[in-house]
């Protein structure tokens, strides 16, 4: 199907330069291959080893120990500065596979191999190319800030997930408006709840998912502004009940346990106010925190774990984000920039606000910040470098877009030992530190 007039974009990558297009069910067939291909790659990549520490390592000693408690039926100490959906999706994971490290972090293993799965959707709905999409989806799953953080009972790869899991279902619903504007809506509507229950987990989650959420009417209010689209009235109920209502009832559902605890909705209300003056009075420094302008440099990427697991060999986990996707993707955003000022194309003009809106808020946050807090955006950056990448297809040939894979690839190989508590040579860690902030 040939792009609205309006958003431009690439021709799909999967199309030949002349003679017979595949149709559709070759075409769909291959993209689910595709699909398929990448998302078991990022299981085989994230589910084994998961046992690897074997104690709680970092902020596991908050999550996983809140979850225990979830499961014991006893009141939550360990972990109250955040909304509970994620202490109940590891306390899921702890029921499913044990109180131990692989029930820490299966459900984080699991949330990591199905955002692979929500970029390839998303992009592809987006750009309306295969390649795209499964570029996208192919540095997803061997970023190593996105791989670590899928291997340790932490929230914000589940934040992550909701996050890009509300803006596919969302832009669902938007591709079948702007192709259809004649036709009622219909089963489209579904797509909104859907994203609005995804924006609910997301926030149920952590609280710093409302402003990236924001996202979403932006997009609304530029294509009606622009002129693109006209919604019908029973779509504007739909959109307001969906991501409005849907998201309070998600939100109210997750402290079903904390009800059954016995607490009231005073004390509710207390804590919702607690959890708020928790993150505004935190300033205690952290020897791992960093500045929000320097994450997509990777000035600073955190131990997770270090120690000597024999004389002369090192075993850890470091959270950095892949340097060959990170570095080339700045350059790459910068002309995703310009066509989504320039032409106001709207794949382009989303990815620019969307990383935006969530990274700039935290120029804004006084608190210790991480570089996982970066998660929300890199997404972002990863698509546009996708785009790039398949204009550079287009003009040049497939040899460049390769040899990038290579790299990007390769750099995973070399590193996967860092990233996944891997014992290795004092010799052989220190060359994969390349700068002193590394260490």
């Amino acid at each position: 199907m040939a792009l609205p007039a309006e958003i431009p974009g690439p021709a799909p990558a999967g199309a030949p330069a002349s003679g017979t297009a595949p149709g559709p069910a070759e075409s769909r067939r291959a993209a689910l291959w595709l699909l398929l291909g990448i998302v078991l790659f990022a299981a085989l990549v994230r589910l084994p080893r998961l046992e690897t520490p074997a104690h709680m390592i970092f902020d596991e000693i908050y999550y996983a120990k809140a979850a225990q408690q979830i499961l014991s039926g006893a009141e939550v100490t360990e972990e109250r500065t955040h909304p509970p959906l994620s202490k109940l999706i590891i306390a899921g994971g702890i029921r499913l596979a044990g109180d131990r490290a692989v029930g820490w972090r299966v459900a984080s293993a699991v949330a990591g191999t199905l955002l692979v799965a929500v970029i390839y959707a998303l992009a592809a709905i987006l750009f309306r190319d295969r390649f795209i999409a499964a570029f996208s989806a192919l540095l997803v799953a061997t970023d190593g800030l996105i791989f670590v953080e899928s291997r340790i009972a932490k929230p914000d790869i589940f934040l992550t997930l909701f996050l890009f899991g509300s803006y596919a279902a969302f832009w669902r619903y938007l591709r079948g408006r702007l192709d259809r504007p004649e036709e009622p809506s219909g089963g489209e509507v579904r797509w909104l709840y859907l994203a609005g229950a995804a924006a609910g987990c997301a926030i149920a989650t952590k609280w710093t998912t409302v402003v990236p959420l924001s996202t979403i009417p932006v997009t609304l209010a530029l294509l009606r502004g622009w002129g693109r689209i006209a919604l019908p009235r029973g779509d504007i109920r739909h959109i307001a009940a969906a991501f409005v209502l849907v998201p309070v009832a998600v939100y109210l559902v997750t402290y079903i346990p904390y009800f059954m605890l016995g607490h009231s909705v005073r004390e509710w209300v207390a804590h919702q106010v607690s959890m708020y003056e928790f993150h505004a009075s935190l300033t205690e420094p952290h020897p791992y925190q960093s500045n929000w302008w320097s994450w997509p440099v990777l000035i600073r990427p955190i131990w997770y774990e270090y120690y000597e697991a024999a004389p002369q060999i090192q075993r850890g986990i470091l959270a950095i984000g892949n340097p060959i996707v990170w570095w080339a993707s700045l350059p790459a955003f910068c002309l995703v920039a310009w066509r989504a000022v320039r032409t106001r194309a709207m794949p382009e003009t989303f990815l620019l606000a969307g990383f935006a809106i969530s990274y700039l808020q935290y120029a804004f946050i006084s608190r210790a910040l991480f570089l996982y807090h970066f998660m929300p955006s890199l997404p972002f950056l990863i698509m546009g470098l996708a785009a790039v990448m398949a204009r550079v297809r287009a003009r040049v040939g497939g040899v460049v877009v390769w040899l990038f894979v290579a790299l990007a690839v390769g750099w995973f190989v070399a590193y996967y030992p860092v990233l996944s508590a891997v014992p290795m040579t004092n010799e052989r860690m220190m060359r994969l530190m390349w700068f002193g902030s590394w260490i």
